[in-house]
């Protein structure tokens, strides 16, 4: 991809696994780049998993939202402007995983003692699919960063 001018957009590899990353968009269904995954809806009698899936349905609703907005303005715009807003869209992501990678440090400053179980909870917060959410851990196992 090539910014504005030519050159070679700069890339921050760091977090260009979160870029487009993986969405359950559709009740159920998970999708990547290359799969479809259908797994039937889970209703936890845990509280705190059921508060996950609720908050799982808001994001799929602001993901579907925020598609519907890309497509609508993708229309809109030439193969050089749609080029410009994906190296934006990466820069935004880029973004926002330096902000959260900050702000986990920062809890972890202010509580020095659980720093390595926050950042094993957060690694595996990460990598949980969207299919997983609310259902994950549920064994009493180890957690597996």
């Amino acid at each position: 991809m090539r910014a504005h001018g030519g050159t070679p957009a700069p890339q921050c590899s760091r977090y260009a696994d979160r870029r487009r990353p993986v969405g359950t968009h559709a009740k159920g269904t998970t999708t990547t780049e290359h799969t479809t995954t259908t797994t039937a809806p889970v209703a936890p009698a845990d509280p705190l998993a059921r508060v996950s899936l609720e908050l799982l349905a808001e994001y799929r609703t602001a993901a579907e939202a925020r598609d519907a907005a890309d497509r609508a303005l993708a229309e809109h715009l030439s193969p050089t402007a749609q080029a410009l807003g994906r190296t934006l869209s990466d820069a935004v992501t880029d973004m926002h995983g330096a902000t959260t990678d900050f702000q986990v440090a920062e809890v972890c400053r202010h509580a020095p003692g659980l720093a390595p179980a926050i950042r094993i909870l957060w690694a595996h917060v990460l990598d949980c699919r969207l299919d997983r959410v609310g259902a994950c851990c549920i064994d009493g196992g180890m957690i597996d960063p």
